[in-house]
């Protein structure tokens, strides 16, 4: 049991980036997390992409994008957050009723009603 219990606590500190001392398990070190500067978003976290090309257009409020292929699109707020996922068809998409505002899709920069 008690094996079970210091492989679990062993993974638990590699899921938690903290690294565990070789000869005493029961001392840790956290290591900080790396500050960024605010505005820069491409290093706070990584933004996921299609996996397959696409290309954007954009007409008056709404988005075509093309694909030729079927996949999912992430879509993230101008501060990287994650904001919606969209399932892309073989062909011509049509995004509409995004709020205002700027969007990284695809890793770019789209801006709706601005």
């Amino acid at each position: 049991m008690r094996g079970i219990l210091s492989i679990l606590s062993g993974l638990m500190l590699l899921l938690c980036g903290a690294s565990a001392t070789a000869k005493n398990q029961t001392q840790t070190q956290v290591q900080p997390a790396q500050q960024t500067p605010k505005g820069d978003v491409s290093q706070k976290r990584k933004m996921s992409n299609s996996a397959f090309p696409v290309q954007i257009s954009k007409m008056g409020n709404a988005l075509k994008i093309q694909s030729d292929h079927n996949q999912i699109l992430p879509i993230y707020t101008q501060s990287g957050a994650f904001y919606m996922v969209m399932r892309l068809n073989k062909g011509t998409n049509w995004l509409s009723g995004l709020p205002r505002g700027r969007y990284f899709i695809n890793n770019r920069i789209v801006s709706i009603g601005l």
